[in-house]
């Protein structure tokens, strides 16, 4: 491990520096707690995540990274979702699973150039970027070519870090894996200059420390990037489980109402209200900007004339029921 990664690096229980170990490990100062390595990633994580046991998800990466030693992404790709997923059942939805997969290689990085343009941002240039919810990777490198000096991906699923490794292995890039929590981020505070976060904060157990621990790991000045899923969309259905108005409803309703429609548990989501989302935000920021959706000048349709004649009104009153919002939060 090279000097300035382990200087990053903290205890998530107590913020205490770590040593390393002769394994590879890396111990608390403090409390002694040890930090193992899963398939060449640290793992911080303080607790499950939401669809399976620590345990269960370890012997499962590491058979992807064993598979990755003799194959290329895409053929990884493959071969977990038909071989190793654990929802893996018929031909039909593992081939859209792995549709999904490849797509994203092109649709992380654009989403990620929309965000910055929606929010009028830009990547500080030779500055250190968090990819906090990086999944399987496939945005970190538009973050280096957007100008940061080095990008360090966290996620709570060590399986999408090992398919993450995999992909930034073939690209050539160089940057840092971690496994952790959200909620609990296993670095020093003022470490990084930017925060991506894309579709992690209607998933995490605890919002509000999720907003305190980007707010921590930022330098002064930092931003925060992010965007969430609105709670009262009436343009979309719930992103997650394409139930029209299912959040809505009270939330104890939520879970009961989408098993019976039989999607399953409605599990490790929860959608925040814009109301919320800017309480949620200004408790821990200085500076913050939300924009949903801008009229747009060229609009030939009625409705979009008349949306762009009555603006700002027009684009306040749609914020509220519009399908995400894109939040640049600075510290």
């Amino acid at each position: 491990m090279t000097a300035d990664v382990l200087a990053l690096l903290r205890c998530p229980r107590d913020g205490s520096r770590l040593q390393p170990r002769a394994d590879g490990a890396l111990v608390s100062e403090c409390s002694g707690h040890v930090y193992p390595v899963i398939a060449g990633i640290y793992d911080f994580r303080l607790f499950d995540p939401p669809y399976m046991t620590r345990e269960a998800e370890n012997h499962l990466a590491l058979a992807i990274d064993e598979a990755a030693k003799r194959m290329d992404h895409t053929a990884l790709v493959r071969h977990f979702e038909s071989e190793l997923a654990p929802d893996a059942h018929d031909n039909q939805t593992i081939e859209k699973h792995i549709r999904h997969r490849m797509a994203l290689r092109e649709r992380a990085p654009r989403r990620l150039l929309d965000m910055l343009a929606m929010a009028g941002c830009a990547v500080p240039r030779d500055g250190i970027a968090l990819d906090l919810g990086c999944g399987s990777g496939e945005a970190m490198a538009t973050l280096l070519a957007q100008g940061a000096r080095r990008v360090v991906g966290v996620d709570i699923s060590l399986i999408e870090l090992v398919l993450a490794k995999k992909l930034l292995q073939e690209t050539g890039l160089d940057a840092l894996l971690i496994a952790g929590c959200a909620e609990a981020l296993p670095f020093a505070a003022d470490s990084f200059d930017f925060v991506y976060s894309p579709d992690v904060i209607e998933h995490v157990s605890n919002q509000p420390d999720y907003l305190g621990e980007a707010h921590r790991v930022l330098r002064d000045q930092g931003v925060f990037l992010l965007n969430s899923p609105n709670r009262y969309s009436v343009v979309c259905p719930e992103p997650h489980v394409g139930i029209w108005f299912l959040t809505f409803l009270p939330r104890p309703l939520i879970d009961p109402v989408c098993r019976l429609a039989g999607k399953g548990r409605y599990v490790g989501k929860r959608l925040v209200s814009l109301p919320e989302l800017r309480a949620l935000v200004r408790d821990r920021f200085r500076e913050v900007r939300i924009r949903s959706r801008e009229a747009n000048p060229q609009a030939t349709s009625l409705p979009g004339r008349l949306f762009y004649a009555m603006r700002p009104y027009s684009e306040q009153a749609f914020a509220y029921i519009a399908d995400q919002h894109v939040v640049l939060a600075r510290k």
